[in-house]
């Protein structure tokens, strides 16, 4: 496998250092906050003093606006907060801005290079791969392979508290061959102690266990086993194939190669039918739909049932119809939240009368030379329409028989202005379709143009 070098030098790049900076100090929250403030008014100053830190090798994770708390002293430069996600109490390391802009400016290069390396239908903290784009995936497998007839699914016990550092520098290692860039990858490692543990709320954390993962296991199975239907979102695992027994055998080796790195299968795993529907991302996908999980729309309508302001309801609607809009949920949003019909605009008919009574039409206005001898379809037109070249002249609309592009055109012909009336009591029930011709005017003194067959 080759290896990368000569990632510090794009991590220093003013412009990669600059953008850093923008993707942390953003909203007025942030910016009103004290550190926020003082990062603003010592922009270029603490920029400089990044690059010398990832130049020496040794970034420092303390806060740069403040004294450190004790607590920051003890632990690298972090403090603890417990959250509830999905019902399941994690804890999470908080870190200071100016700590997150360094963490930042090192990893966007280090995931621009680590990107390529990850088979495709892997997601989750990846720039464009999203659950979305990984959901594509699967519905897109089940209707082009029908002889998928079973899952497996599998997701790796405490994934980020079980991470043994040792199998990520094995990673590292295998991937870059600049020094200074792991001895810094090994000092975000390095603030979770034993050694055993990443930390869930470092920006690094996802790419390292991306990386992990990929070099340990995803490779391994499509490479060298050949499953060709495997799909990791981050620690969740699922493989689809025809045959039950050769998913087992998918089972054995998964167990392999995932213990072989110092972490365990939850017991929760299984092989089941495809008529059953795939639990995952937060859908249920069959093979002809697809439909949100049941779970996700209790928690939406739990949220809902306890919020008053309009305001934030808006926004959890706003949220479920993210989601919604990529599965097969039409009448979800009208029947269980909102209890009343959601009407299209479209629906509602509405047109706009311009104060000179003039119609307007869509499209690019294009020269009637460029569209001699191309089949049209004549939609509308209006008269006396005043430009800068003089008044009187016709503007018609038309859509191009070869791609259904609408587009509009000026005339002044007379000809064409006699034909334009004479069509237009066709027009008001039906569209036209013509070729415009042209040919010169006899002793040079122009061109003619006019409708033809």
């Amino acid at each position: 496998m080759k290896r990368d070098g000569y990632i510090i030098e794009e991590i220093i790049e003013q412009t990669n250092l600059e953008e850093s900076f923008d993707d942390v100090v953003r909203g007025t929250l942030r910016k009103s906050l004290p550190e926020g403030k003082w990062l603003l008014e010592h922009r270029e100053e603490f920029l400089k003093s990044v690059r010398e830190e990832i130049v020496s090798g040794k970034i420092s994770l303390m806060p740069v606006h403040r004294a450190p708390t004790e607590e920051e002293l003890r632990t690298g430069g972090y403090h603890e907060k417990e959250i509830c996600e999905a019902g399941k109490n994690r804890l999470l390391q908080v870190y200071c801005m100016a700590a997150r802009i360094k963490i930042n400016a090192v990893m966007r290069p280090v995931d621009k290079h680590l990107r390529p390396r990850y088979i495709r239908t892997t997601s989750a903290s990846i720039k464009k791969r999203g659950m979305h784009d990984l959901m594509q995936y699967i519905r897109r497998d089940m209707m082009q392979d029908t002889s998928i007839l079973y899952w497996y699914k599998c997701d790796i016990k405490k994934c980020y508290d079980t991470v043994k550092h040792e199998f990520v520098l094995y990673a590292l290692n295998r991937v870059f061959k600049d020094k200074r860039l792991i001895a810094i990858l090994a000092d975000f490692l390095a603030t979770m102690p034993d050694g055993e543990r990443m930390s869930m709320g470092m920006r690094s954390s996802q790419g390292l266990v991306n990386l992990l993962l990929s070099v340990h296991l995803d490779h391994f199975m499509k490479d060298r086993y050949g499953v060709r239907h495997f799909y990791r979102y981050m620690d969740d695992i699922v493989v689809g194939a025809s045959d039950k027994r050769f998913l087992w055998l998918v089972r054995d080796e998964v167990h392999e190669h995932i213990e072989s790195i110092g972490q365990t299968i939850k017991k929760n795993e299984r092989v089941f039918p495809i008529e059953t529907g795939l639990d995952f991302l937060g859908y249920q996908i069959f093979t002809t739909h697809t439909l949100l999980r049941k779970r996700v729309k209790k928690n939406f309508c739990r949220k809902l049932a306890k919020v008053k302001s309009r305001k934030r309801r808006v926004e959890i609607v706003g949220s479920l119809y993210g989601m919604a809009k990529h599965a097969d949920c039409k009448h979800l949003l009208k029947k269980i939240l909102t209890k009343q019909e959601m009407i299209k605009f479209s629906d509602l008919n509405l047109t706009y009368t311009p104060k000179d009574g003039k119609k307007r039409f869509n499209g690019e206005c294009v020269r009637i030379s460029s569209i001699v001898n191309v089949p049209i379809e004549l939609i509308d037109f209006e008269r006396d329409v005043k430009t800068k070249q003089g008044d009187g002249r016709y503007l018609v609309s038309f859509r191009k028989l070869s791609n259904g592009q609408m587009s509009k055109f000026f005339t002044n012909s007379d000809e064409m202005k006699t034909m334009l009336d004479a069509m237009r009591g066709t027009l008001d029930t039906a569209s036209i379709a013509v070729t415009i011709r042209s040919e010169p005017f006899q002793g040079g003194g122009g061109t003619r143009y006019y409708f033809d067959d």
